[in-house]
């Protein structure tokens, strides 16, 4: 069901607010109070649009993706006059994502923690699943838009969303330096378009 302009507006001050606690203490340590006085609302008014503190995570995982999507579909939609041929439009999106996901530190934080509280939570676990694959099949529709359609582009997607992941948590565990992580990317990114443009004309 689409929200009016007011639940939308709320609905996105809430979400904010909760990155903003996210990246003060772990999800399991923050309350719907903390949750409420970030997003500058009372707890009532909160608990009007969510049911309980799991019903805000399920919904911001949702909601961010949605937010990723749409992002990136308004920057292809734009920029898709401008590239020259297949090559240049992989190397174009592979280095938008890296810049406005992969390398983006906070985000990756937070879907870390995500992802073990997936673990032992099957409706997390559900709507992260939902949220990968929905991941998987933009990078999907990417490819095919590069080539024909060839039966291992859904396996080099996955494959390619796990990379990004890899970087991702490689750069927060193992505090890497961000022009480290950005070579390494690099390397990848230049070595698999060789690979993949390859494979398609061959």
């Amino acid at each position: 069901m689409a929200h009016t302009p007011i639940q939308e507006k709320r609905r996105r001050q809430i979400m904010d607010a909760l990155t903003r606690c996210l990246l003060k203490k772990p999800f399991n340590q923050t309350s719907i109070k903390d949750i409420a006085a970030a997003a500058k609302i009372n707890h009532g008014m909160l608990h009007y649009y969510y049911k309980s503190k799991e019903d805000i995570l399920l919904n911001y995982i949702e909601f961010v993706i949605e937010d990723y999507k749409t992002i990136f579909e308004d920057w292809m939609a734009s920029k898709t006059p401008d590239f020259k041929d297949p090559e240049d439009m992989l190397r174009a999106c592979l280095d938008f994502a890296y810049h406005r996901i992969t390398s983006n530190r906070d985000l990756s934080k937070i879907f870390i923690e995500f992802q073990e509280l997936a673990i032992y939570n099957p409706k997390i676990k559900k709507k992260l699943r939902k949220a990968y694959s929905e991941w998987i099949e933009t990078v999907h529709i990417l490819l095919t838009r590069a080539c024909k359609e060839e039966a291992s582009v859904p396996h080099i997607s996955a494959g390619l969303v796990a990379f990004s992941e890899g970087i991702s948590l490689l750069s927060l565990i193992l505090d890497k330096d961000d022009a480290e992580i950005k070579k390494l990317f690099k390397a990848f990114q230049e070595q698999f378009i060789q690979y993949f443009m390859k494979s398609i004309t061959q």
